[in-house]
């Protein structure tokens, strides 16, 4: 396989799968917001942040304001994280390559680009959860119509470590930015907990394991930890060592090379196998976060030097 379409590929799994967990992370902000009183520039401050750029914000906005802050992370075409560009490069990588995969993927795809890119700020703003909704379905229409007729051959897989790489690195960022709202809230941040769950659809998968109390500590825990719950960052970073480990058949040149990206996953991963509950507090939380944004920009990195061209990017 070219370099290039490895690329494509690879990309195509993180943006699409980066543009929805942002949807994901922009309507647990909105819970948020419904439950506190009047406007919070610190939240929007707070969700550019865990998305965009502040600094990017601040050139062209004087303050965090709902209008602004919306526009710049869902339909500004010139901010390199919001829900636009990252359809758009997806949208751009599966047109490079459409011939590896099936046709329905580009006509799925597409469409859901051409819908975003009409969408006016407006209409955001009028029923932000109905649209964040529509987003959601959008990209969870193209997912399932690739698990449905892809070949489970290398392209398959390329496209899946992307997708679960970017998977367990956006969980990790959502736990990030909210342990330090949870912290600021102290004990009325129930609300903000459960929307959390609510907004990577586990809270019943939570309730089911009968985990009664909702504290940071157990959502951290169930979001790092559990092994079962596909929005997991263990299950994420198992997944992805799976798809690389599938990739290693009829491997040549990169032989070598995915065995190194094989043994880092396994590492990630027996790390967190290896804490259970009691080792999530809220004076480590912080460190098992940094630990788990490491090892990810780590295994993006092997897997730019083992697939794709030089002038590569990690993390666009």
């Amino acid at each position: 396989m070219l370099d290039r379409t490895a690329e494509s590929l690879f990309w195509i799994g993180r943006y699409t799968e980066r543009a929805e967990n942002h949807a994901r992370l922009i309507d647990v902000y909105y819970h948020v917001r419904e439950e506190a009183d009047g406007e919070d520039a610190g939240l929007w401050k707070r969700i550019v942040g865990a998305i965009g750029d502040l600094s990017g914000y601040e050139e062209r906005y004087r303050e965090y304001r709902e209008r602004e802050v919306l526009h710049y992370l869902t339909l500004d075409p010139s901010q390199p994280n919001s829900l636009i560009t990252c359809i758009a490069q997806a949208r751009d990588n599966l047109k490079k390559i459409r011939e590896q995969l099936p046709s329905d993927l580009w006509n799925r795809l597409n469409g859901f680009y051409l819908w975003l890119r009409q969408a006016a700020i407006g209409e955001v703003i009028a029923e932000p959860h109905r649209f964040f909704e529509r987003v959601k379905e959008g990209l969870a229409a193209f997912q399932g119509t690739a698990v449905s007729i892809t070949l489970r051959d290398h392209s398959w897989h390329l496209m899946e470590s992307g997708r679960y790489l970017e998977r367990s690195e956006n969980i990790v960022r959502l736990l990030q930015s909210v342990s330090q709202t949870v912290s600021e809230k102290g004990e009325s941040s129930f609300s903000c907990l459960l929307a959390v769950l609510k907004s990577v659809g586990g809270y019943e998968a939570y309730r089911r394991l009968a985990i009664e109390e909702l504290s940071l500590e157990e959502v951290a825990s169930f979001l790092l930890l559990q092994e079962a719950f596909p929005r997991s960052a263990h299950y994420a970073i198992a997944s992805f060592e799976t798809s690389v480990r599938a990739m290693k058949s009829g491997a040549d040149r990169s032989g070598a090379a995915i065995d190194k990206i094989i043994r880092m996953a396994g590492k990630a991963r027996s790390e967190l196998s290896w804490l259970d509950r009691q080792d999530v507090t809220p004076a480590s939380i912080g460190a098992v976060i940094g630990q788990l944004l490491a090892a990810n920009r780590q295994l993006g990195e092997a897997m730019a030097r083992a697939f794709f061209s030089p002038g590569w990017e990690v993390i666009a």
